[in-house]
């Protein structure tokens, strides 16, 4: 079985592991400023199938219809339908870790659990790429470059707190090698841990083998690694389960990497959606904007996902007071503006999820999206989203879209409202940067300010099931642009704008 290794030839130079590849790099030169972008974040494995004959490589891990193993998607299938992300209007495109997984199964030694790794978060070996998602002619490079092709950045998911389960039955193929995890050409073994890679101490997540923070022989072999992926043209990073890691290492490693590439930008996960002061804290481990120091995070607190997010009931019939809740501790992030938001993904039920009482309809999907893509932060939309996908807790959120899940999507109403948001935001720089003022709250209606530099906008949002007319003072006086619409609006100190039923406008200046 052929799996493709990055970095065949590791060599030691100046007391680090450094990397040789095999060809020539051709990276995309990143945005100065990723606040700029908009992203479609997609676990690779069920977004499409575009090569059959990688699906069911060891004989047990590939599983049709049951969530828990593979199904089938790829690199292949993403590079015949970046087109698809291209036309919503997306500039980046997250992927799941396409790191290489355990050669099979994975059941645990009491018999309650079994799945496969086609997710991606349990790595095997973190310098060679899951002989799943490669086929002749779409290798991890080739899909690189093919989405640089069409203007799309590409964002890695990235794990350095664990690798892969090692609780495993006796009946697992790689029974006698679950304590082992590979990279650059290196094992090691958490059952004859001679260098101090693991943490035996704990706390560990779950049964997955945990790497040493605290040594820093794994951060220059991690800094190796990723520096490497960095080489190969990736764009941006996401950090998994950074509370899990210490904050010297995480400074370190994030030193390490913009050191290696200027403007590569760099976004955590911090599983929690109260509290505000443990979240910030992390911002602000660099100076400056997250593109060459420190990192930013996604938004936990102020996602949508079901049953979790705090967002979640505002746009299911609740008040936009809800909004306000969050957004008032906006100041004790380094910078509110470089957070990535999300309605939806893929560790929670989604917005349409499947316990009673939580389905979304169309419109609650329009009112959603209009105040993500208008407000502070980088929005980042979950495969599926577009097509309305419905989903309880994992794997139920992680269905396969395929092409009947888009074809769908491209005839529907979030769809089409997602080209406009991507368009509306793209023509105005205070959308993509801009600081947020509140202006007015009503438990239908929400109006605020952005503002960067030279650029205002002044957003005006209904959720409401009849036209709302929201008056506001202090707006600066003059001509206005209103972006939905393409209308001029003349403004003289005060704004009176009729909003649609669950819609909005937005006027630029």
């Amino acid at each position: 079985m052929k799996t493709t290794t990055l970095f065949p030839f590791p060599i030691y130079k100046a007391g680090l592991l450094a990397l040789a590849l095999t060809a020539p790099l051709r990276a995309a030169s990143a945005a100065a400023d990723f606040r700029q972008e908009t992203i479609y974040f997609v676990v690779t494995d069920r977004f499409s199938d575009g090569d059959p004959a990688n699906n069911d490589l060891y004989g047990d891990e590939y599983k049709p219809g049951n969530l828990r193993y593979y199904q089938g998607g790829d690199f292949k299938g993403l590079i015949a339908n970046l087109d698809y992300i291209k036309d919503m209007g997306f500039t980046a495109l997250w992927i799941t870790p396409p790191v290489m997984q355990p050669p099979g199964r994975y059941v645990n030694s009491s018999g309650t659990y079994d799945a496969a790794g086609y997710h991606g978060y349990w790595a095997w070996d973190f310098s060679k790429i899951d002989p799943h998602l490669e086929s002749p002619g779409a290798s991890y490079k080739d899909l690189i470059d093919a989405a640089h092709a069409k203007g799309l950045k590409v964002i890695q998911d990235i794990v350095l707190n664990h690798g892969h389960g090692a609780d495993t039955s006796s009946l697992v193929k790689w029974h006698d090698r679950r304590g082992q995890l590979s990279g650059l050409g290196r094992t090691f073994d958490y059952y004859k841990d001679t260098e101090g890679w693991f943490n035996h101490k704990g706390p560990a997540l779950a049964d997955l083998l945990d790497l040493n923070d605290s040594n820093p022989e794994v951060l220059k072999w991690f800094l190796n690694i990723y520096e490497g992926y960095q080489d190969l043209g990736v764009d941006a990073f996401r950090l998994d389960t950074v509370a899990w890691m210490k904050k010297d290492f995480w400074k370190a490693f994030t030193d390490g990497i913009h050191k290696h590439k200027k403007d590569f930008f760099i976004f955590g996960e911090i599983w929690t959606n109260d509290d505000y002061k443990g979240m910030a804290a992390y911002t602000k481990l660099g100076k400056g904007s997250p593109m060459n120091s420190g990192f930013s995070l996604v938004d936990m607190p102020g996602s949508s996902m079901g049953s979790w997010g705090k967002l979640e009931k505002v746009f299911k019939g609740g008040d936009y007071a809800g909004v306000d809740e969050v957004l008032k501790h906006d100041g004790q992030y380094a910078d509110a503006t470089w957070l990535v938001t999300f309605p939806d993904n893929h560790d929670k039920p989604r917005f349409n999820g499947e316990a009673p009482g939580t389905p979304a309809v169309t419109e609650q999907y329009l009112d959603m999206l209009d105040f993500y893509f208008t407000a502070r932060g980088i929005p980042c939309v979950y495969y599926g989203t577009e097509a309305e996908m419905k989903g309880g807790e994992d794997p139920d959120n992680r269905r396969m879209l395929g092409p009947e899940g888009m074809k769908k999507a491209r005839e529907g109403q979030v769809f089409a409202r997602i080209q406009k948001l991507n368009t509306i935001r793209k023509a105005s720089p205070a959308l993509q940067k801009g600081k947020q003022v509140r202006l007015y709250t009503a438990k239908d209606q929400y109006a605020f300010k952005r503002v960067f530099k030279g650029d205002t906008a002044y957003v005006f949002l209904n959720k409401g099931d009849a036209p709302s007319i929201i008056r506001i003072g202090g707006v600066k006086k003059g001509l206005y642009t209103e972006l939905y619409t393409g209308l001029p609006v003349t403004v003289s100190g005060k704004a009176e704008i009729e909003v649609p039923a669950h819609g909005l406008r937005v006027l630029a200046k």
